[in-house]
C-alpha cells in the first residue's frame, strides 16, 4: 500500500480552509493571511485542487479558492453500514 506524504504547507492551508469552510480567497490574500510566498503557495494549492480539497474559479491572479467540504453521512446509510 503507498503512503500518502502531506508537506507542511498542504497540511497548514487544509486547516486553514477547515477552520474557515466559507472563506473565498485568492493566492494573494492567501500570501497576506498566512504570512506565506505566493510561488510556495501557487504549487501546493493546484496539488490541494486536483485532490478535491480545494476548488478554484476562474484562472491566474484572480483565481479564487474555496474550500469543498466532505459531504456528511447520512444518518441511515449509516445504519445500513451496521446491519452488512
Amino acid at each position: 500500500m503507498e503512503s500518502i506524504h502531506f508537506s507542511p504547507l498542504q497540511v497548514e492551508l487544509t486547516m486553514f480552509f477547515q477552520e474557515n469552510p466559507y472563506t473565498f480567497e485568492t493566492v494573494n490574500g492567501l500570501a497576506i493571511r498566512l504570512g506565506r510566498n505566493i510561488e510556495d503557495l501557487n504549487s501546493v494549492l493546484n496539488q490541494l485542487v486536483e485532490n478535491m480539497i480545494l476548488e478554484v474559479i476562474g484562472t491566474g491572479d484572480q483565481a479564487i479558492y474555496r474550500y469543498i467540504q466532505p459531504e456528511l453521512m447520512d444518518l441511515h446509510e449509516e445504519e445500513k453500514w451496521k446491519e452488512i
